[in-house]
């Protein structure tokens, strides 16, 4: 039973580790935090499997694992006084750094549409980024945005919109 565990961990890992720790980084805009959560999430993912919760879907359970943990390091950090935000720790959002985008190997116009994503609203950015970076399903990316399929669709639909508006890639001139 323990090699299937870890066999199916490091399978999992191997996969969706870089995959986690991108979203992550999109997020928080911070490798070493970004990384902080990576493995936070695998922690909690082999902490699940080892107590045999029955996943159906683990790249969809890990995201939904790494999107509450940036909820509550967003809420942590939103309790810390001004001050204290304005540190020298705390760099101004920096979405990519040059090694990232070396890993990512994504070119100019790639990393245009990734700033402009971060610039959708929430519900519209995480749909799109989830959809065309990660190539997830509409289906997989409800389960881990907790909505239906249908909602889903929609979200990619109307954040497109808004993202060939702020690009300026406007197909209906």
């Amino acid at each position: 039973m323990k090699t299937s565990i870890t066999e199916t961990f490091k399978k999992t890992y191997e996969i969706e580790s870089d995959v986690i720790f991108r979203f992550c980084l999109i997020r928080v805009s911070n490798r070493e935090q970004a990384l902080d959560l990576t493995q936070e999430t695998f922690l909690r993912f082999w902490k699940s499997l080892q107590e045999e919760e029955k996943i159906l879907n683990e790249r969809a359970f890990l995201f939904t694992i790494a999107k509450h943990l940036i909820i509550d390091w967003y809420r942590k950090k939103k309790s810390i006084s001004l001050e204290g935000m304005m540190g020298e720790d705390d760099e101004p959002y920096d979405l990519l750094d040059k090694k990232t985008i070396a890993e990512i190997e994504v070119g100019a116009e790639g990393r245009f549409i990734l700033e402009k994503i971060s610039e959708l609203a929430p519900s519209y950015k995480d749909a799109v980024y989830l959809r065309f970076v990660e190539d997830l399903s509409p289906k997989e990316i409800g389960k881990i945005l907790e909505i239906s399929e249908n909602a889903c669709s929609v979200r990619i639909n109307r954040g497109l919109e808004e993202l060939r508006k702020i690009t300026g890639y406007n197909i209906n001139k």
